[in-house]
């Protein structure tokens, strides 16, 4: 190398520098974003699960405590011994999944099988409702035993599921976020 172009390299030190220091500086802007949207869409996952968490529970206490499987089980062996049908009914007038209702546009955030298992849950949840309505409308003097059996089974599977399903979903979120 000539010393004419030791001092050419020489005069262009200075921007390297400045190039390079940009270049660092965009880099390091770039990932410092990145992690801090990393850090709060974790918070965000995790305050929605325990939300969910939170709702689900008072929701599976609330069935064992008010005995709504218990007293399907019973209307249905009932019907089944004495061929006649014995209604159960529950009603819900209020509205027991806000925390749902507030954020079913949020459930992607969940990383699986949490997504999956919440939509389960709260599509089951809904279903049982419907299910006691209609029981709530139905005139028994119209519907045959073996019928009134037959729904009774059929809402009785979806209930034990979905508390089933509710059981995974309060332990999944307990391992993962406590």
């Amino acid at each position: 190398m000539t010393e004419s172009e030791a001092l050419t390299v020489k005069d262009y030190l200075p921007l390297i520098g400045v190039v390079l220091g940009g270049v660092l500086a965009m880099v390091g802007g770039f990932f410092s974003n990145l992690w801090l949207e990393y850090r709060r869409e974790r918070k965000m996952r995790e305050t929605l699960a325990l939300a969910f968490q939170g709702e689900i529970e008072a929701l599976l206490e609330i069935i064992a405590k008010r005995g709504y499987i218990e007293g399907l089980r019973k209307a249905k062996a009932q019907t089944e011994q004495t061929g006649a049908i014995h209604g159960y009914h529950f009603r819900a007038r209020r509205k027991y999944f806000s925390v749902y209702e507030a954020n079913v546009g949020q459930i992607g955030l969940l990383r699986p099988p949490l997504s999956r298992f919440v939509a389960r849950f709260y599509t089951q949840a809904n279903a049982i409702l419907e299910d006691m309505e209609r029981f709530e409308e139905a005139e028994p003097s119209k519907i045959e035993p073996a019928d009134a059996i037959a729904a009774y089974e059929e809402v009785l599977s979806i209930a034990e599921d979905t508390v089933a399903v509710g059981g995974q979903i309060v332990s999944e979120i307990a391992r993962r976020y406590k």
